[in-house]
């Protein structure tokens, strides 16, 4: 993939895509821009549009931009409107144009830019088309002005959607490995069932955002995520703040989904630390070098992960790692060693597990989530 039209694979891609993202990201509101959600998709789709003009992926166009779909499929679920994701496309596209008159690029170039624009804008339409509500679905129309920040009394009054003060909002990322499995849309539909009420929602194949009034029970959403494959997240929110407890609640999502944490309801409480760790800032990158002495030998990596998983349980270490006691206390006393800790420290196993959370985290791309 390159950033010049008329070149070969150059390592110039990184900066542009760098370059052009920030500057997007630079006309947002700036509490989109705290978490790593975000700023990871927008960079995503960056980089898959120049190698879509570069000609990288003209061979195959079932592979062109594979990381658009389930990106503005996630904006759409969460009420992102399309005219705001369309005025994003055409502006990271004109600054790459900027780019292409400033060195006086070929005709060639410019006009591989507007085909691919076109794809690019075609596609987000269609996008936003396949996870758009049927009309009837009053329960998505107040999902939508709900999660816009526009709820009025007129939305009771033209589409009979009343609205509660307080509600549970909802992040879920689908499974993609099930084929039987229940979809985020089949399970609205099963919470609107047990409440006995439609329950605000907007989903695609790859995850919904659901608003649940919170005079529903929550300890039965979470008996009936159980009864699923899914993986969801949930944060208690007034309604004035429900657009800002979505994000914080996609946020929440994106770790558990990129820690590869078991299917199941989650709260705050349950992935602060996480939350924290991965953070951007030079903590983050502190503890995300810390294990890099140890990262060159895997059986190491492997036996560390599974002696902090179940506890430090030696016996278990052992048996989980298919090796001898003594060679699980050999691998853990070489690994005190390269991260150079003495084992009697009190910090060792915090900074160990601190540092395992960082480095799993940022080795997943976005891409390869199970959710969004």
């Amino acid at each position: 993939m390159t950033s010049h039209l008329d070149t070969g694979p150059s390592a110039s891609v990184s900066p542009a895509t760098d370059r052009i993202a920030h500057q997007i990201l630079e006309t947002m509101p700036r509490r989109s821009r705290r978490g790593n959600v975000l700023r990871e998709e927008i960079s995503a789709i960056v980089a898959d549009c120049l190698a879509l003009m570069s000609g990288a992926q003209r061979s195959s166009r079932s592979v062109r931009m594979p990381r658009l779909r389930p990106t503005v499929a996630r904006w759409a679920s969460i009420g992102v409107p399309i005219d705001i994701v369309q005025r994003h496309v055409h502006a990271g596209f004109r600054l790459h144009l900027d780019d292409l008159q400033a060195r006086r690029a070929p005709f060639d170039d410019v006009r591989r830019l507007m085909d691919a624009l076109s794809s690019v804008t075609a596609t987000v339409s269609t996008i936003y088309l396949d996870v758009a509500p049927p009309t009837s679905d009053h329960g998505a129309y107040l999902a939508h002005t709900l999660l816009s920040g526009r709820y009025t009394t007129r939305t009771t009054r033209e589409h009979g959607a009343p609205a509660d003060e307080r509600y549970t909002v909802l992040a879920v990322a689908a499974t993609r490995c099930a084929r039987d499995a229940v979809s985020p849309r089949d399970f609205r539909a099963m919470l609107s069932t047990e409440f006995g009420q439609p329950v605000p929602g907007l989903e695609s194949g790859f995850g919904a955002t659901i608003l649940v009034p919170q005079s529903c029970a929550a300890a039965k959403i979470r008996d009936l995520v159980a009864l699923t494959s899914l993986t969801v997240v949930g944060i208690a929110a007034d309604r004035p703040r429900i657009p800002s407890a979505v994000e914080e609640a996609h946020e929440l999502l994106d770790v558990a989904t990129r820690l590869h944490y078991l299917p199941g309801m989650y709260q705050i409480e349950d992935l602060a630390i996480e939350y924290q760790l991965t953070r951007p800032g030079p903590g983050r990158d502190r503890l995300e070098s810390f294990l890099d002495p140890v990262a060159e030998f895997p059986d190491l990596i492997s036996t560390l992960r599974a002696h902090l998983g179940n506890g430090l349980n030696r016996r278990l270490t052992s048996r989980e790692t298919h090796v001898h006691m003594n060679t699980v206390d050999y691998r853990l006393r070489r690994i005190y060693d390269l991260v150079g800790l003495s084992a009697h420290d009190p910090k060792l196993m915090w900074l160990l597990q601190a540092a395992l959370v960082v480095r799993d985290y940022q080795s997943v791309g976005r891409s390869d989530n199970t959710g969004f």
